[in-house]
């Protein structure tokens, strides 16, 4: 009984310490570098653009002021830190333009964002490595595990027709050869199918305007949190759920299906409202939701998402 009574004191000073390191670093802190900052910000909100441009028919001139956002912070930013949110916005900025040319549609802003864009290109010559890219999507990739990750791309026109549910059962089969600690297995996918629902659950997550009406398929990774105990695995639910959710992506790929991870980075009361809407235990941490299906075309725009080098993420300690 006191071993017990140790353990559950010791999961609130955890928890405390956690609360103290995330006010410490993350990114509204004034203790941390601004160069570091603005990479992430800047990165979010190009990405938006791309994003925007990924679907299947985007609204003219959507997003201003994110666009007059990315230029005003790309002027500011330090390039010295990293040139890939430079590459990343310039390449989104630039295919907005190429985007409403091809519309012919003329607008002051799209003026405005020519002239900015010529600007840098003494600075960063073209190509930039943003904005969006063809992908092809072959229905059946080929058992190569590189050939596998490198096809994947977070696909947004996606047919809304029903999947089969045995085929949906043999994905999760294969997500299930995730790692877990000491095998707990406590990754649980929840599947819906019902129209209706399903637009319950993705306006209560709020990221897939655009493409919500083409959702005909949608997970909800969460973790049974019965499965740990003790301030030392506090974490480990996120960990677990994560690499399942990561492996459950994959085996759709291997199948032939498109599929969009949609972030739940939301507070207790959404969380809970969504295990309501999708019939979720109250003792489930949600991880994200995944919308999947067959892709409309085999090929498809996608969002460039151009990954930072390895050297700039990786520390080769001696």
């Amino acid at each position: 009984m006191f071993d017990k009574l140790i353990k559950v004191t010791g999961i609130f000073s955890e928890a405390l310490r956690d609360a103290m390191l995330f006010l410490r670093f993350n990114s509204y802190s004034p203790f941390v570098d601004k160069s570091r900052r603005a990479f992430y910000k800047i990165i979010i909100e190009a990405h938006t653009i791309e994003k925007g441009l990924s679907l299947p028919a985007p609204k003219l001139l959507f997003g201003k002021d994110k666009i007059r956002f990315v230029m005003a912070a790309l002027s500011r930013y330090d390039i010295r830190h990293s040139p890939v949110p430079v590459h990343m916005s310039l390449g989104a900025l630039e295919a907005y333009v190429n985007f409403h040319a091809r519309a012919g549609m003329t607008d002051p802003l799209l003026d405005e964002i020519t002239g900015y864009l010529k600007s840098w290109e003494t600075r960063l010559p073209k190509p930039w490595k943003g904005g969006t890219r063809d992908c092809l999507f072959d229905d059946q990739p080929s058992g190569n595990l590189q050939h596998l990750l490198a096809s994947r791309s977070s696909i947004r026109a996606l047919r809304p027709t029903p999947l089969d549910p045995d085929q949906i059962l043999q994905a999760i089969a294969l997500a299930q050869l995730a790692p877990s600690q000491c095998n707990r297995q406590a990754s649980r996918a929840h599947a819906y199918q019902d129209p209706e629902r399903i637009r319950e659950l993705l306006a209560l997550q709020g990221g897939s305007r655009g493409f919500a009406e083409s959702v005909g398929n949608l997970f909800v990774v969460s973790s049974d949190i019965c499965a740990w105990g003790g301030p030392g695995q506090r974490n480990q639910a996120y960990v677990d759920g994560a690499l399942f959710a990561m492996c459950l992506m994959l085996a759709c790929r291997s199948m032939g299906w498109g599929t969009c991870p949609l972030n739940l980075a939301i507070d207790h009361k959404t969380e809970s409202a969504i295990r309501r809407a999708g019939g979720i235990p109250a003792g489930e941490r949600l991880i994200m939701m995944i919308a999947f299906g067959e892709p409309i075309a085999p090929e498809t725009r996608v969002a460039f998402s151009p990954r930072r080098p390895a050297a700039e993420i990786a520390t080769l300690h001696a």
